[in-house]
């Protein structure tokens, strides 16, 4: 629901700007300079989202789909920026710029970092790459204009894409996993992760609303103005909510589906919910009722994972276990095992083709019909997810030379 509740902290810290700046005269700079909630510096540059892949699986409704062809069977694969991948994000990328979160994975070393694609010298190298330090948890970065907004294990946070310096930070909020990448909708910029989800002023990173999800799992997705936020009393009561992007006030909430861990995916019809060690879920939109489910092989531990494109539900395991839906109705359109370990990361569609990526080949498979269209061997073994461009994917790898990698024609 939504709350316009405030910390004791920060309550307090405003009662004492209030005096300091009845004194001064000064309210509104006494106030920003206490503000305990948000480390201000300047506007973020916040422009539309466009490029070819602005945010985690393509855009704001998770569908990981783009018209976009992708590389075909005479594409090579080269790596264009060297660095300890053994955690990665997906690659963020518009107007020339991709842009990626990647760790040791132990703490002690990681960074967000832009690369100049479309350089004619090497993308790490150009005068228009940069990095930014950070090591712990990191989420897929969503590019939005010049602006570029991402969700860590601490804060939440907007950076200039052009140059790394950072907007805006926020002390409360954040969670640092690949798919937890924060959404605009409604010109408001919303993350969740937490017991929390906020709404947010993208450009100065204000508090505009926020909504108790209780004990969620990361990973919500935003479709016509409607933010879909996994929810939690506990472990034993979880769901999903329905909540209006421009007020936080929420339109459903549904709390008695199986626990989920995994991001959300929403299409024309349906929000699609991922049970873990269990079924899909296809949700109704405008009330939450569950209209079809759909099962998939899996793992002992393991969890569906979606994207969208047309009228096919695509499904994923870590285990190599693929298959198609029909978002109508559930129906089965074919289903595939590949002998490989795919691990958790959702299914990637562009134009005709879906994409799969294991730990030493990467696959192209007619996303209607399910035929091999060509495989090729990797010698990294990716840990981040998919992103397309054009003819091109982009991906994080980790093995004997680890970096980012581009799969080109």
């Amino acid at each position: 629901m939504p709350s316009n509740m405030q910390t004791r902290r920060a309550v307090l810290a405003a009662g004492g700007a209030t005096a300091l700046a009845s004194l001064s005269g000064c309210v509104a700079r006494a106030i920003g300079a206490l503000d305990v909630e948000r480390d201000y510096r300047r506007d973020a540059p916040v422009g539309d989202v466009t490029g070819a892949w602005p945010t985690y699986q393509h855009d704001f409704a998770n569908t990981g789909y783009t018209t976009d062809s992708g590389p075909s069977a005479d594409a090579s694969i080269e790596r264009i920026a060297s660095g300890d991948a053994a955690l990665a994000t997906s690659v963020a990328l518009a107007d020339g710029r991709g842009v990626l979160g990647h760790s040791d994975g132990d703490g002690e070393d990681g960074v967000y970092r832009a690369l100049d694609l479309d350089s004619e010298t090497a993308p790490a190298e150009s005068d228009d790459a940069w990095t930014v330090d950070y090591a712990h948890g990191k989420s897929t970065p969503t590019l939005a204009g010049d602006a570029m907004f991402v969700s860590t294990a601490e804060f939440v946070a907007a950076y200039d894409a052009r140059t790394g310096e950072r907007c805006w930070r926020t002390r409360n909020g954040g969670y640092g996993t690949s798919g937890n990448a924060p959404v605009l909708a409604a010109g408001v910029l919303v993350d969740g992760g937490g017991s929390t989800v906020f709404g947010r002023d993208p450009v100065t990173g204000k508090e505009q609303w926020s909504y108790d999800a209780g004990e969620a799992s990361p990973g919500l997705v935003a479709r016509d103005g409607v933010v879909y936020t996994p929810i939690g009393v506990d472990h034993e009561q979880t769901g999903v909510a329905a909540v209006d992007a421009a007020t936080g006030e929420e339109r459903w909430r549904r709390e008695d589906l199986p626990q989920s861990g995994v991001p959300l995916a929403v299409g024309g019809s349906h929000l699609y919910y991922n049970a873990h060690r269990g079924n899909v879920f296809a949700l109704a939109l405008e009330d939450g009722s569950t209209q079809w489910r759909a099962s998939i092989p899996l793992p002992e531990n393991g969890s569906p994972r979606t994207a969208v494109a047309g009228d096919t539900l695509h499904v994923q395991t870590s285990r190599g276990s693929l298959a198609a839906f029909d978002v109508a109705d559930g129906a089965t359109k074919w289903t595939l095992s590949l002998d490989a370990d795919t691990f958790p990361r959702p299914p990637v569609v562009a134009g005709d083709t879906r994409f799969v990526a294991s730990d030493d080949r990467l696959y192209a498979i007619s996303a209607a019909s399910s035929d091999e269209l060509w495989s090729k061997a990797l010698d990294t073994r990716p840990t981040g997810g998919l992103s397309v461009r054009g003819s091109e994917i982009y991906f994080a790898g980790m093995g004997r030379a680890p970096g980012v990698f581009r799969v080109a024609d």
